[in-house]
């Protein structure tokens, strides 16, 4: 009998103190309740301010920047948006397509030195099939919520981040002219994602064909850059030349050269026209002269 009793006072032990630590799971769990480690995130892209006559940009890359500590996160998605999980932060953002003509990027580890640059001094002239532009956008300030927040949801559109150059040159006395190529000189080389202007001091020269009809020559230039803005001074804009090599019907060449000072970054608008008047006359030899020439705001046509 003594054995029994003190058997069951033991189990009785046993059976409080299980209730006790049953307990206090219970209440520790419910007073800090597990919080989730990742925020879901779903974001997506408006086209409007995409340019006309150009092919649509299939890449887009996504570069979260901590705002306190941490690497940057990069992310490569297609057009329409992005669905990830990133940890709850708050961060800096640069978006833009990384399929872009003719343009690549570097220093991409710091939020505030992030570029598109131009690796090579050439592009096609006459057409603008088959080009893709460089657009883009920059986020000074992204919170990502736990789980499901309602900030986590967000729709960007990026802006167009390159200006279109048209020089159209009316010639008189066309059928002397075999052909024409040229350069244009002060082109921006390197644009600052994050600042969404050019990096003034770096300049390059871009090579260029044209395209001839009876009337002329004609060409299109895609150029780093965004049209002024108003109320913003603008970064120190470079001044631009235009060369124009002709090649005439009898083998010899003469070349010209327009100073078009800071006009084209004066400009409002993506798209720039530059309207040149030229008479080509022959008599020993040919001569080619530059009567005037104008920059003005093109067409801004956007795609919807």
């Amino acid at each position: 009998m003594r054995i029994r009793r003190g058997l069951g006072c033991w189990v009785g032990i046993a059976v409080w103190i299980l209730m006790i630590i049953t307990c206090f799971i219970k209440c520790s769990s419910e007073e800090k309740p597990e919080q989730s480690s990742y925020g879901f995130i779903w974001y997506s892209l408006k086209w409007e301010q995409a340019m006309s006559g150009y092919e649509s940009p299939k890449k887009v890359r996504y570069c979260f920047y901590p705002l306190e500590k941490g690497a940057m996160i990069q992310i490569e998605s297609d057009t329409s948006g992005l669905k990830f999980t990133l940890p709850p932060d708050t961060y800096r953002l640069l978006v833009f397509n990384c399929d872009a003509d003719n343009i690549q990027f570097r220093n991409m580890n710091s939020y505030e030195t992030a570029e598109a640059f131009i690796p090579e001094t050439k592009a096609a002239g006459g057409t603008t099939s088959g080009r893709i532009p460089l657009y883009g956008i920059a986020i000074d300030n992204l919170e990502v919520e736990a789980n499901d927040g309602a900030n986590n949801k967000r729709e960007f559109s990026p802006a167009s981040l390159i200006r279109e150059v048209t020089l159209d040159i009316k010639v008189e006395g066309m059928e002397y002219i075999k052909e024409c190529k040229g350069q244009l000189t002060g082109v921006p080389a390197a644009f600052n994602l994050s600042k969404q202007e050019i990096v003034p001091d770096k300049t390059t020269t871009v090579n260029f064909k044209t395209t001839t009809s009876a009337e002329g020559i004609k060409t299109n230039v895609l150029i780093l850059g965004t049209p002024p803005k108003q109320g913003t001074p603008p970064p120190a804009l470079p001044k631009n030349e235009v060369q124009l090599d002709f090649t005439l019907n009898d083998g010899s060449t003469t070349t010209s050269t327009l100073d078009l000072g800071n006009s084209i970054g004066e400009t409002e608008g993506n798209k720039v026209n530059v309207d040149v008047s030229v008479t080509v006359e022959k008599d020993a030899s040919f001569t080619v002269t530059i009567n005037k020439w104008e920059v003005s705001a093109g067409d801004d046509m956007v795609i919807e």
